[in-house]
């Protein structure tokens, strides 16, 4: 899913630009104005997410001309709290208002939903035996009950349960999960992996194996 990010704030946007490809986007960043309302003429987008606050002009008169251009949901965020401002980007075509500063699960959850009511979409569903998870939603049940995942917990699981029984290396998991530019502790996908391991082997009797020397696979669930 593709994901126009407009933001002049170079740290920033470079930041959520990694936090949105962790979480499976595929974000293009515009610094301007003009540069969106040049992106958005070019090509589609799934979201397009707005600064208010912009070097060449005002990010609320900006929707206003994408809304214009194409009905791709648009969350405009900002630092500014007053009412008058939310109330002004609602109207000018904004679908939903995100004030900084913000968690980042929340964000794309609100991505998700401005998308959800667009398209009508609940997005691809991975399925091992009891185990569901909706890959967009970001959400897992066993047999119907909500199973609680953190966020690394459940990218590791969405990536296992694309292909049951595929062993994958642990620096695949590694890239899925935290991205070409993770500088933390070397064992921390054994580290979630063994949290996650635990979670579902109690609650859908499903296991998580150890291939000795390459990685993990998600073993398929026993014939009922």
């Amino acid at each position: 899913m593709t994901v126009l990010l407009v933001e002049d704030h170079r740290e920033l946007a470079q930041w959520l630009a990694t936090e949105l490809r962790h979480a499976g986007w595929a974000p293009e960043i515009a610094s301007t104005a003009a540069d969106a309302r040049h992106r958005v003429r070019q090509r589609s987008y799934d979201v397009l997410l707005v600064d208010i606050g912009l070097p060449d002009g005002d990010g609320i008169a900006l929707c206003r001309d994408l809304r214009a251009m194409t009905d791709a949901p648009l969350l405009m965020v900002t630092a500014r709290q007053d009412v008058e401002d939310r109330v002004r980007a609602l109207d000018s075509g904004a679908d939903d208002y995100l004030a900084k500063p913000f968690a980042v699960d929340e964000l794309l959850a609100r991505m998700r939903a401005i998308r959800r009511r667009h398209h009508h979409d609940d997005g691809p569903i991975l399925e091992c035996g009891p185990l569901r998870v909706w890959v967009e939603e970001r959400r897992a049940e066993v047999a119907g009950a909500p199973l609680a995942l953190s966020r690394r917990e459940f990218d590791l699981l969405a990536v296992l349960m694309r292909h049951p029984g595929r062993v994958y290396t642990r620096e695949a998991l590694l890239e899925a999960a935290w991205g070409y530019d993770f500088y933390g502790e070397s064992n921390v996908v054994d580290v979630t992996v063994r949290r996650l391991r635990g979670r579902i082997a109690e609650a859908a009797g499903i296991e998580l194996e150890a291939v000795r020397g390459v990685g993990y696979r998600l073993a398929s669930p026993p014939p009922p």
